[in-house]
């Protein structure tokens, strides 16, 4: 009996850590639904009107699992903008996308491993959260509650189709660490802390460089009356060294891209920068019914729509006040004020002036990064982070306020419901609506053109896919981003392209294309080497170039898809 009984218990203990893991999975596949109905062949979008990044993230998972069978050899020279070097660089890489390496391996479904890895980011934001606020004692509602609302996040949800900004585990993983190396500053803990924040670049190149200033003003708060201790010191720059280390090899090959580019123009950055009046617009219609925010109405407003939830924002002034009020609670109250207001100031970007000085043109001018990190307003990513914890510390804080005046358990168990369930309601206030899927049978591998770029050229062969685009808009680059896709099943090096920066050759390329297939486009196209070039039947070029072809002087026609209005000419030397 005493060995059934122990038993038990043990499966009853596992069953109790599974429960939260559990919980969030079903509330990340109810969020993105109906992503759970076609997750083979349907990608989620957000907010994007298009489908150009989720393609290309698509194929950025698909290249990181690529080149983890070939040992990364060549890894910064992906087969795009042929014949750039390092054109990886030009765009978030996402190196840890590399666990989703064994579903391409073992199914061949791009989409599915990319699916999987935004289910994953999700199910993580939760549990992260959860583990913070168990670090910090919280009672097990209120870490509940914070994992379900970071799970629910709208902000996120709202950048679904940009798969990077998704995972913001590694940003509550480095506060955690931050929190157990202020408990105690070892030397191991300055190493964890550095992993950590290794982890949030690696996710998101954008979340790491912008948490740095911001967890650089507020940590003094956390770790106390140790900043004045060498060994403190000591520990943290060993954490810096293990970032340094892990981060070295995508931060420097990055640096190395960004001297392409100069800084972006303040007005430009600008542009790309939220007003405070964003943080009041929420991303879907808020359950109020409220129809104008700002002077504006929100089905037309055309900023960037950043508030977390007004029941968040309530719950977080209230945790403002009860952490300030609360000696044991005061200096996590103030580090999550600081960073909140740290990260905030930075994504109004050079909108915060200050008399006729802007701040935020002193990190584009002076510090490494930031003259090119277009998207300010993802600052608005650590704001809404830390109005969580704050609105979890406000429910803490309630809950021990309100605990020792009720006497009677019914009372009490009551008190506690009734306190949650507040949490849970700021938690669902703003709920992201049914997902926009896009779904095209384009997503099937077994395209003859396709076939026959992988089975009847030469691996070495580089191919130009027309229509180039002309648009200037993300939209327009979603062909771009197609034919891309279609390079993860037959492999072969493309001139065209897509990424957040584009090479400086590509760009004159693309408007010497215009011409196509006039013979100063196909004498650009033979000095680059491209030896095939695929045609879609539906562009203006298709026409001129079949009657190119026919000639037989410069194009010879090799294939033709019919079901897919694709042609395919070999290109004369």
């Amino acid at each position: 009996m005493q060995p059934a009984l122990l038993k038990f218990n043990n499966l009853k203990r596992q069953a109790r850590h599974m429960a939260v893991p559990a919980v969030l999975l079903i509330l990340s596949l109810a969020s993105t639904w109906p992503l759970v109905t076609a997750p083979a062949d349907s990608l989620p979008m957000g907010t994007e009107t298009s489908s150009t990044v989720p393609l290309f993230n698509v194929w950025t998972v698909w290249w990181n699992s690529q080149s983890a069978v070939s040992g990364y050899s060549g890894y910064w020279d992906a087969p795009i903008f042929y014949p750039q070097k390092g054109a990886f660089a030009f765009s978030e890489p996402m190196p840890l996308s590399i666990i989703a390496a064994p579903i391409i391996w073992a199914t061949g479904n791009r989409i599915l491993a990319y699916n999987f890895l935004l289910i994953l980011s999700l199910c993580l934001n939760g549990w992260a959260t959860f583990s913070l606020l168990r670090r910090l004692n919280f009672d097990l509602p209120v870490q509940w509650t914070g994992g379900v609302m970071m799970t629910l996040l709208p902000l996120i949800h709202s950048w679904v189709g940009v798969l990077q900004l998704v995972p913001v585990f590694g940003i509550l993983w480095t506060i955690s660490a931050l929190l157990k190396f202020a408990q105690r500053p070892t030397a191991i803990g300055g190493v964890l802390l550095g992993v950590a924040f290794s982890v949030t670049y690696l996710l998101c190149a954008y979340y790491g460089l912008f948490l740095v200033i911001p967890l650089a003003l507020s940590l003094a708060w956390m770790i106390g009356n140790h900043l004045f201790r060498w060994g403190t010191w000591r520990s943290l720059g060993l954490g810096l060294i293990a970032a340094g280390i892990i981060c070295s090899p995508v931060a420097m090959r990055q640096a190395k891209t960004q001297h392409l580019h100069a800084p972006l123009p303040q007005q430009y950055l600008a542009g790309f920068s939220a007003l405070a009046a964003d943080y009041l617009v929420p991303p879907w219609p808020h359950w109020s019914k409220l129809r104008r925010v700002s002077g504006q109405a929100d089905s037309n407003f055309d900023g960037f729509r950043l508030c977390p939830g007004f029941l968040k924002l309530a719950l977080a002034a209230a945790g403002i006040g009860f952490g300030l009020v609360t000696r044991n609670n005061r200096r996590w109250t103030l580090f999550c004020l600081t960073l909140m207001c740290t990260a905030f100031v930075l994504s109004l970007g050079p909108w915060l002036r200050i008399w006729h000085w802007q701040p935020y043109m002193l990190l584009v001018n002076y510090v490494p990064g930031f003259g090119q990190a277009r998207n300010v307003f993802r600052f608005s990513i650590l704001v809404h982070i830390m109005v969580v914890l704050l609105a979890m510390t406000g429910l803490q804080g309630i809950l021990t306020a309100v605990r020792p005046h009720i006497h009677k358990p019914r009372l009490h168990k009551l008190a506690v419901f009734l306190i949650i369930g507040l949490g849970v309601a700021a938690a669902a206030e703003i709920l992201p609506p049914g997902q926009s899927l896009h779904r095209a049978k384009d997503f099937l591998p077994t395209t003859s053109w396709v076939k026959y770029l992988a089975e009847q050229t030469p691996e070495k062969s580089v191919i130009a896919c027309i229509p180039f685009p002309f648009r200037p808009d993300v939209a327009g680059y979603e062909q771009e981003a197609l034919w891309m896709y279609r390079q993860t099943f037959h492999h072969r090096q493309m001139v065209n392209g897509y990424s957040g920066y584009f090479p400086p050759e590509y760009l004159s390329l693309k408007l010497a294309m215009t011409a196509f297939p006039a013979l100063d486009s196909l004498s650009r196209l033979r000095d680059l080497g491209v030896n095939y070039c695929v045609v879609k039947r539906d562009s203006i070029f298709a026409e001129p170039t079949r009657k190119k072809a026919a000639t037989g002087l410069e194009l010879e026609l090799t294939f033709s898809d019919d079901s897919s209005q694709i042609d395919i000419y070999r290109l004369r030397r």
